[in-house]
């Protein structure tokens, strides 16, 4: 996957970035580089959208990069794994209200998403943003795998459960997802839910 607009990341994406790619393991089919670059390029849109201010369109891009940052270390409690481990990286070039701003929008992205700001809400609704896409069923396939490796499910049918308790529960936060994700996410919820009953696990 390409990263849109480039010009736009500050220098210390880039190193994170790398790091990813060297250090992320081999069985994140999901939460891979691929991943990272999408919530990345989705909060790009945000930030057209919006009309984000650069400082805090800065901070934003910075935060989808380190998001997932915690995986390199285990997949328990990624989201404060990382965010320990980024402060050598990101204190010497950052602000502490700043670095403190990014912690927030990375925390955000743990599940189940308590976004307390807009731009925590932006992250969230980014990171899970195929929920309501056409690529459901590519990206979705890509977690699949990851969690029969991890354990977390050990066969379709659990799979299927667990994607419709997840969507049944799911909300998109900001204005932007409701009204172009929402609609595509129910859509897909009614179809999980017609497989169930149909005993379709293929």
């Amino acid at each position: 996957m390409i990263l849109r607009n480039k010009n736009s990341y500050p220098d210390i994406c880039f190193e994170i970035i790398e790091q990813l790619r060297e250090k992320l393991p081999n069985y994140l089919s999901y939460h891979s580089i691929d991943h990272i670059i999408d919530v990345a390029n989705v909060c790009n849109d945000y930030i057209e959208y919006y009309d984000i201010p650069e400082e805090m369109a800065k901070l934003l891009r910075i935060a989808a990069i380190c998001h997932d940052y915690g995986f390199i270390e285990s997949t328990l409690d990624h989201e404060e794994r990382g965010i320990v481990a980024l402060q050598g990286l990101l204190t010497p070039i950052l602000k502490r209200e700043e670095v403190e701003t990014i912690n927030g929008m990375i925390r955000a992205t743990k599940v189940p998403q308590e976004p307390k700001t807009f731009y925590e809400e932006i992250l969230a609704d980014a990171d899970l943003d195929y929920l309501g896409r056409k690529d459901y069923d590519e990206i979705s396939a890509k977690l699949f795998k990851e969690y029969l490796h991890l354990g977390v499910v050990s066969n379709k049918i659990g799979w299927l459960d667990l994607q419709i308790s997840f969507l049944e529960n799911h909300k998109f936060h900001t204005d932007f997802a409701k009204k172009n994700r929402k609609k595509s996410k129910t859509k897909k919820l009614k179809e999980l839910k017609s497989l169930r009953l149909a005993g379709n696990f293929k």
